[in-house]
C-alpha cells in the first residue's frame, strides 16, 4: 500500500465490492462492515463515488448499485452495458411496487428482452421473456424507445414491421400514433391494451451517448392497485432515470 493513500484504497475496494455484487444492492451497514471501518467513514466515502456518477444510491430503498460512469463501454455488448448500468434500479422497482420489471435493448427495428425482475403481486404482465426478440411497435418497451424518435423514423420502422404487429397489436396506427403523442408528452412512454385487454405499461428510454438504445418497462393491470402506484411508480423512475 503506497503510504498516505488510505482514503483511495478503501474507495476503490468498495467500489469493487459494489461492482462485484452486480444487479444486487448494496446498504450502507454491509459496506460498514465489509470494509472493516465506521459508517461514517463509509457513508463518506460512498457520497464521494455517488457524486462521481460511479456508484448510483437509492434514497427510498437506501442502498447502492453500480453507476453509470463505472460502465466502460468500448468492447461490452449493448446487453451489458443495459444490464450493468439498469439492473439493481430495475429490481428494487420490482421489489417496491410489486410490478415485473423489464430491461430491453434496441437491434435494429427490433427490441430485444435482456432481463426481467418479476415483481410480488399475483398476477404478473410482461412483453417478452429474457432473449427473446419482437418487432418495435410490440407493446410498452417499444413505446419507451419509439416515442423518442423522430417522426419520419418511427413512421419508417412501423411501414417496415407492418406485416409482423398486424396479428399481434390490438390497436390500429392512428391509436398507436396518439399513444406517441401521450407519451411525448408525458416524457415516458405509456401503452394501453396494445397486446392484452386491460393489461397496461410505463417505460423510460435509456440512453448512451445521448441516443436511445433502450427502456425499462413496467407493465401491470389496469385497476385500483394501479392508480394508488402509479404516482410513485412514475415519480420514482423519473428521480432515478434524469
Amino acid at each position: 500500500m503506497i503510504q498516505g493513500a488510505q482514503s483511495v484504497y478503501r474507495t476503490l475496494n468498495i467500489l469493487k465490492m459494489i461492482i462485484q455484487r452486480g444487479e444486487s444492492p448494496s446498504t450502507l451497514k454491509e459496506v460498514s462492515e465489509a470494509m472493516e471501518i465506521t459508517t461514517s467513514t463509509a457513508h463518506r466515502l460512498l457520497s464521494v463515488l455517488t457524486d462521481s456518477g460511479f456508484l448510483s444510491f437509492d434514497s427510498k430503498a437506501k442502498t447502492y448499485v453500480v453507476g453509470s460512469e463505472s460502465v466502460i463501454y468500448s468492447g461490452l455488448s449493448m446487453e451489458h452495458y443495459i444490464r450493468t448500468s439498469y439492473g439493481g434500479l430495475a429490481g428494487n422497482v420490482a421489489r417496491m411496487f410489486g410490478y415485473t420489471t423489464s430491461l430491453f435493448i434496441r437491434e435494429g427495428d427490433d427490441c430485444k428482452c435482456v432481463g426481467i425482475y418479476q415483481g410480488t403481486n399475483v398476477i404478473q404482465l410482461a412483453a417478452c421473456r429474457p432473449g427473446e426478440k419482437a418487432p418495435l411497435g410490440f407493446g410498452s418497451p417499444s413505446m419507451g424507445m419509439l416515442a423518442f424518435l423522430e417522426d419520419s423514423e418511427i413512421e419508417s420502422i412501423l411501414n417496415r414491421n407492418k406485416e409482423r404487429l398486424r396479428d399481434v397489436l390490438l390497436v390500429d396506427r392512428k391509436t398507436f400514433q396518439e399513444y406517441v403523442a401521450l407519451s411525448r408528452k408525458l416524457g415516458y412512454g405509456y401503452a394501453e391494451a396494445f397486446l392484452v385487454q386491460g393489461g397496461l405499461g410505463v417505460s423510460y428510454p435509456l440512453k448512451y451517448e445521448g441516443k436511445v438504445v433502450g427502456a425499462m418497462a413496467v407493465d401491470a393491470l389496469v385497476g385500483r392497485e394501479w392508480d394508488s402506484k402509479r404516482d410513485g411508480l412514475v415519480d420514482y423512475l423519473r428521480q432515478n432515470l434524469n
